[in-house]
């Protein structure tokens, strides 16, 4: 199986490469970052149709699609499955069971959620971030909607990154450290269930 990654910025690109080996073992795959998400919104009738044309001599070809929900989780997974159905091809929200070509996964609200999700994982990857500097955090890190700036604001308490923000960074020292059993982040854990069902 080869997996073609669809992704709104380099930063799940980063977080992508560290978690994909231990993810999908199996699976080859490639990561398409993109600058945002009107780039990627704007890209994937396009791509999906190429994917489409590609899978009549590529059975084992799968495409999945990640990108940040925002401010309407619903709204974002009803435009990505509309653009999945126009290509003509079937996701694995649309098959029901049956087989399918394409996962739509949306991070919620934003990608950082997912590394807020594992407190462990923050201080492996960054040892001076401590359990107080969670203190006050909403328990579901899906529910934080400024996830990114609340990721910076515990990363700089434990003494890193007050120069500048570097997302594409954190995304890839913390997520060599990500484990999905402990994760509080229901969207990270409904991303990898996706995955095990692609195989």
């Amino acid at each position: 199986m080869h997996v073609e990654f669809l992704l709104e910025e380099p930063s799940a690109e980063a977080a992508l490469k560290e978690l994909l080996p231990r993810l999908l073992p199996d699976a080859t795959w490639q990561c398409h970052p993109h600058r945002g998400k009107h780039d990627l919104l704007a890209r994937l009738p396009g791509r999906l149709k190429t994917y489409a044309r590609q899978l009549l001599h590529t059975p084992d070809l799968r495409v999945v699609i990640l990108m940040d929900a925002d401010a309407n989780c619903r709204q974002a997974k009803l435009a990505l499955e509309k653009l999945v159905a126009d290509a003509h091809l079937v996701s694995k929200t649309q098959a029901a069971g049956r087989p399918f070509q394409v996962l739509t996964r949306l991070a919620v609200a934003e990608l950082e959620a997912w590394f807020l999700g594992d407190p462990a994982a923050m201080q492996a990857a960054y040892p001076g971030v401590r359990p107080t500097h969670f203190a006050g955090l909403n328990r579901d890190p899906d529910a934080i909607p400024d996830a990114w700036e609340t990721l910076w604001r515990v990363l700089q308490a434990g003494g890193h990154y007050r120069a500048g923000k570097q997302k594409q960074r954190w995304a890839a020292d913390i997520s060599r450290h990500l484990d999905p059993a402990r994760n509080a982040s229901a969207s990270f854990r409904y991303f990898c269930a996706g995955l095990a069902a692609l195989r």
